[in-house]
């Protein structure tokens, strides 16, 4: 066992869930919870901040070697990023710096810098990280794994919902278009790509609400705690 306890990876596609459940579960854990995917937007926000060419691979290498994180577990579990001393809060979710992101993490070296920070983050455990790449190269020796998948449709349906709730603007063809192009990029690329783990628990979560999917990994942690 880690220092502070285990470390759980949760992996899969977009819209499944994995940050709501993650972070639901590290909180009956007590332990802190962190979402890759936002040390990819703080890579993504600092390219675009700086105007970089999200293609020019010395450029966004150098910006990634750069970051420096450091985070504070708030009461809710999650762990608060801050990078390079700045809470960046909701431009990590400007639409502009999502599209960045999807780009720059097709930047083997680049990828290769974050997953030894993140490394730095989770290996005393005590933690519940989600990505797509957490069980798989992140930390393969994570004491538990999780891969969560719903179809492109229904994963597409949530984000409409979502965004119609907050008063967004939302085209379901537009929304659905994206995620299979999301989906494709991050299962096809050449380093890394998204995939379960041999030994992750799969839980397909196109049917099942958010209740039902948390409880189906908490059955499975107890299990192993047992």
């Amino acid at each position: 066992m880690r220092v502070n306890g285990m470390l759980i990876a949760i992996d899969g596609t977009a819209g499944t869930g994995k940050s709501s459940v993650g972070k639901a579960v590290a909180a009956k854990l007590g332990y802190g919870f962190l979402s890759t995917g936002e040390m990819y937007r703080a890579l993504a926000y600092k390219v675009f901040e700086k105007h970089i060419e999200p293609e020019d691979h010395d450029a966004v290498l150098a910006a990634a070697r750069q970051l420096h994180f450091t985070f504070v577990r708030q009461p809710d579990a999650s762990l608060k990023m801050y990078v390079d001393g700045e809470y960046l809060g909701g431009k990590l979710h400007l639409e502009e710096v999502g599209n960045v992101a999807s780009r720059v993490s097709t930047n083997g070296e680049a990828r290769r810098v974050l997953t030894e920070k993140m490394r730095d983050v989770g290996e005393d455990g005590g933690i519940v990280m989600e990505g797509r790449d957490v069980g798989t190269v992140v930390f393969p020796d994570a004491e538990m794994k999780f891969y969560l998948d719903a179809s492109a449709e229904e994963r597409a349906k949530r984000r409409f919902k979502q965004l119609k709730e907050a008063g967004e603007h939302a085209d379901y063809n537009e929304i659905l278009k994206s995620i299979q192009e999301r989906d494709y990029r991050d299962s096809h690329r050449a380093v890394s790509p998204l995939k379960p783990a041999e030994d992750a628990v799969i839980i397909d979560t196109s049917a099942l609400n958010l209740q039902q999917v948390t409880a189906a990994v908490w059955e499975k942690i107890q299990h192993y705690a047992a």
